[in-house]
């Protein structure tokens, strides 16, 4: 066994309290985002035509694919955690509601933020890698770059009148206008300390219809090249996004 000094000891404590420390002060963790889809407030069944839009009509879900970038986390002294990621949100593929944010350092965490969309410098013809989902987002129309940030499809009964109809609401930027969105939301009590947590992202798709301007299907079956009802969704997509809750996991 060997036989220390005293000051041997007393290096030996304060080193070990100063990697105590360090090790503290250097902890991080993930925060995961779960990303969940209700209408109106109930959870979403996908081609049942049985939601009511403000406009008048009962409509399904068909098909969702949406993209997420530009993450940010913001702690109670300002300290912004940026993860430049994107991410491609597609309802028929179950793994791609979560998003883990690896790497996070240790804080108290106030305020999510995201781009609901591509910015400019990233939404440009090639912009993103060359897979079959990014291909199948790319943006059609002639003089316009890049990508969808959204398909919102789906079926709905016209005023209720049994006349069923096909919407497809695809936004993207068009006509030199850029239309994602900014989105920042407040959190509650996400005290990263060396561990992980879970942030419930809700989105509720009646919002995009209704608030603060009622979207009408009728005569807007394709807005790709209509900046006024691009206009619109941006505009409502303000209250689309909540955080349900926030857990430690």
């Amino acid at each position: 066994m060997k036989n220390y000094t005293l000051p041997s000891l007393i290096l030996l404590a304060l080193s070990i309290l100063l990697f105590t420390r360090c090790t503290k002060d250097d902890g991080s963790g993930t925060v995961t985002i779960q990303l969940d889809h209700t209408v109106a407030g109930t959870a979403l069944d996908l081609e049942q035509i049985k939601y009511a839009s403000a406009a008048g009509h009962t409509y399904s879900v068909v098909n969702l694919k949406y993209y997420i970038s530009e993450i940010r986390l913001t702690d109670k002294n300002g300290f912004i955690v940026s993860r430049g990621n994107i991410n491609l949100y597609d309802i028929q593929d179950p793994s791609s509601s979560r998003i883990e944010l690896t790497n996070i350092p240790d804080g108290d965490y106030t305020q999510l933020s995201f781009v609901f969309g591509l910015n400019e410098i990233i939404n440009v013809d090639g912009g993103l890698p060359n897979t079959v989902d990014n291909i199948n987002m790319e943006w059609p129309i002639p003089g316009d770059q890049g990508y969808h940030y959204m398909k919102f499809e789906g079926r709905y009964d016209s005023l209720n009148t049994g006349t069923l109809r096909s919407y497809n609401i695809h936004t993207g930027a068009t006509k030199g206008n850029q239309n994602y969105l900014e989105i920042s939301l407040p959190i509650n009590a996400l005290a990263l300390r060396d561990n992980d947590w879970t942030i419930n992202l809700q989105m509720d798709l009646n919002e995009w219809l209704q608030n603060p301007t009622i979207f009408d299907f009728v005569g807007q079956e394709m807005i790709m090249m209509n900046q006024a009802a691009q206009e619109i969704i941006k505009a409502n997509g303000s209250t689309v996004f909540s955080i349900a809750s926030v857990e430690k996991t």
